[in-house]
């Protein structure tokens, strides 16, 4: 879906495949699977700011599409070299799911914290509107609306 229409001179306006920034991102579906970015010569630059962004400031954000033309936000976030323990608390980017719900079954890194597996929302430094920091990513996602 390009969403493209042309004028009385058969010239496209709007948005084409080229300007619009399509992204797909794949996780992997379980340990020692590849995963994959695919996306076009527009989005693959806006993620490479994105990310460029994320390295100096701790955190930053991008709108994509999906080729359904559906947009969606792709946010990154840098870790600091000495925050290990905190990367290991955060819950799996696997997508192999067994019975109704995730469990977790790929949470591999022992810790006493019972609270853990966290979504990767809580290394956000972003605050909603009331200016209260977010606490996880139900309610960032709620806030972001």
């Amino acid at each position: 879906m390009t969403g493209t229409t042309k004028n009385k001179e058969g010239k496209v306006i709007g948005m084409t495949f080229k300007d619009t920034k399509y992204l797909h991102i794949y996780a992997q579906y379980m340990p020692h699977h590849e995963s994959f970015i695919v996306g076009n010569k527009t989005a693959l630059l806006e993620l490479k700011r994105v990310i460029d962004v994320a390295l100096s400031t701790g955190e930053s954000q991008g709108d994509f599409s999906a080729s359904d033309g559906e947009g969606y936000e792709v946010i990154v976030i840098k870790v600091s070299d000495d925050s290990m323990k905190l990367f290991e608390s955060l819950e799996m980017p696997y997508t192999e799911q067994y019975g109704e719900i995730n469990n977790h079954m790929y949470f591999v890194n022992e810790t006493k914290d019972n609270s853990t597996p966290h979504p990767p929302a809580i290394l956000l430094k972003n605050k909603n509107e009331d200016g209260k920091q977010v606490k996880n990513h139900r309610n960032w996602y709620k806030s972001r609306k």
